[in-house]
């Protein structure tokens, strides 16, 4: 008789990206920092080693079909069955390979395959979504951009920037300051020393008179000539000659009509 059936571990033993919440396989898989995950994929999907027998008869439905309807004359299990099939035809053949990840584990419900071959272009964004629901989180790794860029981590780099974006703005500004009021004090000081220029310069005078020791004045140039007398057309020195020659004026016994002796 054929055998039907399958594992009731089959469904949920293979791992899918969307069993993992939040998790973006493009950010995972292209960020720097997850080099290392991308290279183990390439390691892990070309090691057959790890081909899950019985999952790889049912994942591949020809398989399948020729193990149930040929039970009777067999007597095998999927996984004895599927053993044979891959070494003597499957291994160069193009089927689909569900590989274990982590390792078989005791309970076959525990056990995580991630589908590789044709048609499972999505394989390397499953294995990144295990590797990341595995060990990733737990290793401090992002599952997304958002989760990064709201990390602890992220969020104080971003305060030190702020911060030294400030200190150097308030250090810009203070220097402006310091050089406005600079440039301040030195017009009040070349102002100060201009007026101080201005008025050392009219106390110096800029006529022709100037005061002597004792505070009269000394004329220069052509002034009044005291020496000249109209009446003696310039004649003499700086004496002034009385009109009259005689006073008629007498001092103490004199008759008043006689000459004194005492010019006024």
């Amino acid at each position: 008789m054929a055998f039907t059936g399958s594992s009731t571990f089959f469904p949920q033993r293979r791992f899918r990206a969307n069993q993992v919440g939040g998790f973006d396989a493009n950010y995972y898989l292209s960020n720097p920092e997850n080099k290392d995950v991308g290279n183990l994929f390439n390691q892990w999907s070309k090691d057959y080693s790890a081909l899950h027998f019985g999952d790889y008869v049912r994942a591949n439905s020809g398989l399948e079909n020729a193990w149930s309807s040929n039970y009777d004359q067999h007597k095998q299990s999927r996984w004895d069955w599927g053993t044979t099939h891959w070494n003597d035809y499957g291994k160069n053949e193009n089927r689909i390979k569900p590989l274990v990840v982590g390792g078989r584990q005791p309970h076959p419900g525990d056990t995580r395959t991630v589908w590789t071959g044709p048609g499972q272009s999505q394989a390397k964004a499953d294995f990144g979504a295990w590797h990341f629901d595995t060990y990733g989180r737990n290793e401090g790794r992002f599952g997304n951009e958002n989760a990064w860029y709201l990390s602890p981590g992220q969020q104080q780099i971003r305060d030190d920037k702020a911060a030294a974006q400030a200190a150097q703005l308030a250090k810009e500004q203070n220097e402006l300051m310091a050089q406005l009021a600079a440039e301040e004090q030195a017009a009040m000081q070349a102002a100060a020393e201009g007026a101080e220029a201005g008025r050392l310069a009219s106390m110096r005078g800029g006529g022709s008179q100037t005061l002597g020791a004792s505070g009269a004045a000394t004329f220069k140039g052509k002034g009044l000539k005291s020496s000249e007398n109209k009446r003696g057309k310039g004649r003499g020195t700086s004496q002034f000659k009385r009109p009259y020659g005689t006073s008629s004026l007498a001092i103490a016994s004199g008759t008043g009509t006689g000459q004194s002796t005492l010019n006024l």
